[in-house]
């Protein structure tokens, strides 16, 4: 067997072991992620509601700014605007909530890291537990704002989320762990954070409809459609209300998803040797 066969052989060995340690400490990372979610909302009276209050009370100032401006229904398969708006700001939260948690995941856990020894992706992991619980719990708060509001209720396309979800999951679990691997020595970018998903937030789909991109430059067009919320938006609004949804956006989502995660995780895990050293 050739010198590169065999350097092949022992990274595959290195990358299953790896994973086969990561399935074995489940369990910790999902305690870990629920333990910080529980203390995160300890002192407060409303505990985990905070995490669909948070989206929902922010996406009340945007429709009182601009429910005013846009017409009741909006966007492919014309949904009212509370609709649009709370679909998009829900699954934006999610994302903006794990990229904000990656950023801290490790050094809010310095001292676990000085004293056991485990893979580090458990931190991303358990930063995306914790923000996958609360994201789940809203979609019932989506759901309930919908009914009563719109009249919109879940159809067969709500089984599509069986396939979203996991996909969001990979591309936020990606995101995390790029930022927290960025953050262990560049601890700015806890700074720049809040502002980066601000202004990803006015990029993406949420407040605006689809509809302002009708007759703009292609260039300009071209470069929104870079942006992965941009497609990961459209098809959550699919699976939430089963609004028209393109071929391309579906690839775009699955490019992106699997772009972003193997990438994130990929640099992360490659210099989680060197994280205790910054700490």
């Amino acid at each position: 067997m050739s010198s590169g066969s065999l350097q092949v052989s022992g990274r595959w060995r290195r990358v299953r072991g790896y994973v086969v340690d990561l399935w074995n400490r489940r369990e910790f990372a999902w305690f870990l992620g629920m333990g910080n979610l529980k203390a995160r909302n300890a002192s407060t009276a409303l505990g985990l509601a905070w995490w669909a209050l948070n989206p929902l009370l922010l996406g009340l100032v945007y429709f009182f700014v601009f429910g005013l401006l846009f017409d009741r229904r909006i966007g492919p398969g014309d949904l009212p605007f509370v609709s649009y708006l709370m679909s998009g700001m829900f699954v934006f939260h999610f994302t903006a909530q794990s990229m904000t948690g990656g950023a801290n995941a490790v050094l809010q856990n310095s001292k676990l890291l000085a004293n056991i020894r485990f893979p580090r992706l458990i931190l991303p992991i358990a930063n995306l537990v914790e923000a996958a619980v609360g994201f789940l719990s809203s979609i019932l708060v989506l759901y309930l704002l919908a009914g009563v509001l719109d009249g919109l209720y879940p159809g067969w396309t709500v089984f599509g989320l069986v396939l979203v979800v996991p996909l969001h999951l990979v591309f936020n679990l990606g995101l995390g762990a790029l930022v927290a691997r960025l953050a262990v020595p560049f601890r700015d970018i806890n700074n720049f954070v809040p502002y980066l998903n601000r202004i990803w937030l006015y990029l993406s789909p949420v407040i605006w409809p689809l509809s302002f991109l009708e007759g703009k430059d292609p260039g300009k067009v071209a470069l929104v459609e870079l942006n992965p919320m941009y497609h990961l938006i459209q098809l959550y609004r699919w699976a939430f209300f089963g609004s028209p949804v393109e071929a391309k956006t579906v690839w775009s989502a699955l490019f992106w998803s699997f772009g972003v995660g193997v990438v994130g995780i990929a640099l992360f895990v490659r210099h989680e040797g060197k994280i205790v050293r910054y700490l």
